[in-house]
């Protein structure tokens, strides 16, 4: 009988509370640094003076006006022309109505635009005739004259001002 002993009584573990209550008390300092640097972060670009940004309309006439001085139909680039016109146009309609024209297809947005009441059945018309012609040039291989050209850039212009605040 002298192999069997018997249990061992249990062992202390040492006291190690003073280092959780450490650990917790940096864990909480850091994270009361992090939230006040976010706090000051945020507040500190809201104090920054905010330029006014130009109205839609105002925005599509100054980028119309550049499409105009680039004198694309004089050197034949039709397409370029078509496709930065149509641009303009859809991207005025979503600053001004908040629509995300650019990302939809002509079909999805004309849909969209004969649901939302945002324009009168003439605009409506005008605006189908402008997208269609411009899409006819841009993925049909159209050659327009320039004289067609110059119309769909008055309808994109006239689709501006009749659209206007």
């Amino acid at each position: 009988m002298n192999d069997i002993r018997d249990v061992k009584p249990p062992v202390g573990l040492p006291d190690f509370w003073w280092v959780l209550w450490l650990l917790l008390v940096l864990l909480a300092v850091a994270a009361g640094i992090y939230f006040l640097l976010r706090y000051k972060k945020s507040h500190r670009g809201s104090l920054k003076p905010q330029t006014p940004q130009l109205p839609a309309w105002e925005k599509a006439y100054q980028q119309l006006e550049a499409l105009r001085r680039e004198n694309l139909l004089d050197q034949g680039l039709f397409k370029e022309f078509f496709t930065r016109v149509s641009d303009i146009a859809r991207h005025y309609m979503e600053n001004r109505f908040n629509i995300h024209a650019p990302h939809m297809t002509t079909e999805e947005f004309l849909y969209y635009l004969g649901i939302s009441g945002h324009l009168n059945e003439t605009q409506k018309i005008a605006l189908k005739d402008f997208l269609n012609s411009c899409d006819m040039v841009k993925f049909a291989k159209y050659a327009p004259t320039l004289k067609e050209a110059l119309e769909n850039f008055d309808l994109a212009k006239r689709l501006v001002d009749d659209t206007r605040v």
